[in-house]
């Protein structure tokens, strides 16, 4: 199913989340659809597709995986990730050394941690317990 199939059936997705900026669609099939509510959404969702496409596989790896974008920006399709992070030392421990991870390659995380804990609301955990960053549309690339 492309994209525009999918924006053209949206009354019959459940939104599972919202910004200032993006809605966030649970598309039933795994994915998720972030769709931008203005131009700083596009804004968001162009820095999410070239951060994730541009990015060496060290880093990547902790961005949520995109599969589909529209040319405009104005949505994308990304894995839905369910499990929350857990709030203990370990979890804690490897959303700071992610963040270094981001910054040796000149990329500046924000909202990874919040108040000296993971952020619940855009770092989850894959299934082999790796931490992956749900949304990072306000990551500044510096390289």
């Amino acid at each position: 199913m492309s994209i525009n199939e999918i924006l053209q059936n949206m009354s019959r997705r459940k939104m599972i989340g919202q910004g200032v900026y993006r809605r966030v669609y649970d598309l039933g099939n795994g994915y998720v659809l972030k769709v931008a509510k203005s131009k700083a959404g596009r804004r968001s969702n162009k820095k999410e597709v070239k951060l994730y496409l541009s990015s060496p596989y060290r880093v990547r790896k902790y961005l949520g995986k995109i599969v589909g974008f529209k040319e405009d920006y104005s949505s994308l399709i990304m894995k839905k990730y369910d499990q929350s992070i857990p709030e203990t030392e370990k979890y804690r421990a490897k959303c700071f050394k992610v963040t270094r991870k981001f910054r040796k390659k000149r990329i500046f995380p924000y909202d990874i941690i919040h108040r000296g804990k993971p952020n619940p609301r855009n770092v989850r955990v894959k299934p082999n317990g790796r931490i992956v960053v749900i949304d990072y549309g306000n990551f500044k690339d510096r390289r």
